[in-house]
């Protein structure tokens, strides 16, 4: 069976989702979230950032809301809202089967 789109998020992929959570961001504010958040462990550049919030935007994922100066402002929908609360679930399923293999060594 063919697996569902982004129904895995890359650590990118996550990030991003995270950062509008708290409201509404153009991409240097998205960027500028994700290295702050992650201690500088994930970083995106501009190419990868907008490929992402194109494909994002075409999944329903986030949607564009407007322009403010030379910004694009994106905000996140409820069906990202969703990917986001599903791979949390699934990174803390990963953390406790990590923490349960540990206590069988």
């Amino acid at each position: 069976m063919a697996r569902k789109k982004f129904s895995t998020l890359t650590e990118p992929m996550f990030y991003l989702l995270m950062s509008l959570r708290s409201g509404k961001k153009c991409g240097i504010d998205i960027s500028d979230y994700i290295v702050r958040r992650s201690s500088q462990r994930v970083k995106l550049g501009p190419g990868t950032l907008y490929a992402l919030l194109s494909e994002f935007e075409q999944e329903g994922l986030i949607k564009y809301v407007g322009v403010e100066g030379k910004r694009k402002l994106y905000e996140l929908t409820p069906i990202g809202e969703k990917a986001y609360g599903d791979e949390l679930i699934r990174l803390r399923q990963c953390l406790d089967d990590a923490k349960e293999a540990e206590k069988d060594e």
